[in-house]
């Protein structure tokens, strides 16, 4: 509303004139007196400008709707703006059941109804995708509507309701007891008539589970403290530090989305891994075999993960919006040079490229692995401080799970690769790439045995 000034010039009154008007004045007043007093509007916030230009919520509905096995709640938000220049809707975690459970902040959703419609009555949906849950999870969240000038609505306090969703393992269990069907098989009828093939075997499959559980304690610590040291460098405090042997997630809590943040673990962990594999390439043996796995297993994961455009590589591409092409492009240098490394490594474990047995040996470990992963997370995360305060015990169950399917398969991948296109590639290697095939004894076990017992012990404190 505009306001005019219109200027008066003064006038000489009459008597007669002051005393009529001033017997009208006297008449309205009495005539106003029961008139009720209009009320004085609240206080706008900091910034807001005209009340009529504030936008006003109507009214909220709500609907569920099952996207790839994913639960997700929508509030249709339905509302009007006098302007025509609503802009988003702002959300504010109000509170949690259970109490005090960590929740990231919320994105606020731009809003593309038309001017014409938000003057009439517009829509915008707010959504939210139910995780993985151990139990059911309420979040109370604070809505309000802001315009291109900064006014706020009324805020508006909408429920949304996650129920249990424990993930089901049953397919994951089903797919390990086939797989464990076959090689048991396989194991009989290889060793049956051959008990020192088969004692030798065992000893390869003992040394590479051991190796490969002190690796993955130190690789979840180099990534992970990737994370932890940027947030740090960045002013912030880490609340938790989740790492651990064992193959479902670990996570540093909070989170802070920045581009550096999630570069810094692969650029830590794979910098650090890359200077250990320097120094101790030329002195590979079987007592330093975790630390030397360390580079292509990290290169590999990581690898895998920017070939996906997953993890920490979306989170990348989301804030600075580089490229896919590059995260390609870098996951398939990192992948086939770790998978090459790794093969390099398997003459350590007594396994020959010419050697049949690592089609069991290699598939029977990475299952081992995912079975033990699974145990240790349905025993140990349901009810622990990361579950209870970050509701993270559902995904971590499912990460367990998952793995459970990938890594095998991957490791009947690694052990097709290595008998037939290593074997052929092996003999033309230089010397100093070739390890020469070790015959392997139990007392070769004591390291790594001991290191990977003081690892699971480590990790499992921790994720208690």
């Amino acid at each position: 509303m505009n306001d005019q000034l219109v200027e008066y010039k003064a006038k000489a009154f009459e008597v007669r004139n002051l005393i009529f008007y001033f017997l009208v004045a006297l008449m309205m007043t009495a005539c106003a007196s029961g008139t009720p007093i209009p009320r004085q509007l609240a206080a706008l916030p900091a910034g807001q400008t005209v009340a009529q230009h504030t936008p006003i919520i109507l009214r909220i509905e709500g609907r569920t709707e099952d996207k790839n096995g994913q639960l997700l709640l929508h509030k249709d938000i339905y509302f009007t703006d006098p302007a025509g220049d609503a802009t988003s809707v702002i959300h504010k975690l109000f509170a949690t059941v259970p109490a005090g459970i960590y929740i990231p902040g919320f994105d606020d959703v731009r809003i593309t109804a038309s001017a014409g419609e938000q003057i009439i009555k517009g829509l915008v949906t707010s959504s939210v995708g139910c995780p993985v849950v151990l139990y059911p999870l309420l979040l109370t969240i604070e809505t309000r509507i802001c315009d291109a000038s900064g006014n706020l609505s009324e805020p508006v306090v909408v429920d949304f309701v996650c129920p249990a969703n424990p993930p089901n393992s049953i397919p994951a269990l089903i797919f390990e007891l086939i797989l464990w069907l076959g090689l048991l098989t396989g194991f009989w009828l290889s060793f049956r008539k051959h008990p020192a093939l088969g004692k030798s075997a065992m000893l390869s499959m003992l040394l590479l589970f051991c190796s490969w559980i002190v690796q993955g304690f130190l690789g979840s610590v180099l990534h992970e403290g990737g994370h932890a040291l940027a947030t740090l460098i960045e002013g912030g405090k880490v609340w938790s530090f989740y790492v651990h042997p064992f193959t479902f997630t670990g996570f540093v809590r909070p989170v802070v989305d920045t581009a550096w943040r999630f570069a810094s673990a692969y650029m830590i962990s794979i910098l650090v891994s890359l200077m250990v594999f320097i120094l101790l390439w030329k002195r590979r043996s079987v007592s330093n075999l975790p630390f030397v796995l360390l580079l292509p297993w990290g290169a590999i994961i990581q690898g895998f993960q920017m070939l996906t455009l997953g993890g920490d590589a979306y989170n990348i591409m989301r804030i600075t919006g580089l490229p896919a092409v590059i995260f390609i492009f870098l996951g398939l240098v990192l992948v086939c040079s770790g998978i090459f490394f790794l093969l390099s490594l398997f003459p350590l474990l007594g396994l020959a490229p010419e050697d049949g047995r690592s089609l069991l040996v290699i598939p029977a470990v990475f299952s081992l692995q995912s079975i033990f992963g699974m145990l240790v997370a349905y025993l140990f995360v349901p009810g622990s401080p990361v579950d209870i305060r970050y509701a993270e015990g559902g995904g971590i169950i499912a990460s367990a799970k998952n793995v459970a399917i990938f890594l095998p398969i991957l490791g009947v991948l690694f052990a097709v690769i290595y008998i037939t296109l290593f074997r052929k590639l092996s003999p033309k290697l230089p010397a100093w790439l070739r390890a020469e095939t070790v015959q392997l004894a139990w007392k070769d076990l004591r390291l790594p045995a001991l290191l990977a017992a003081v690892s699971v012990i480590l990790g499992v404190v921790i994720i208690t």
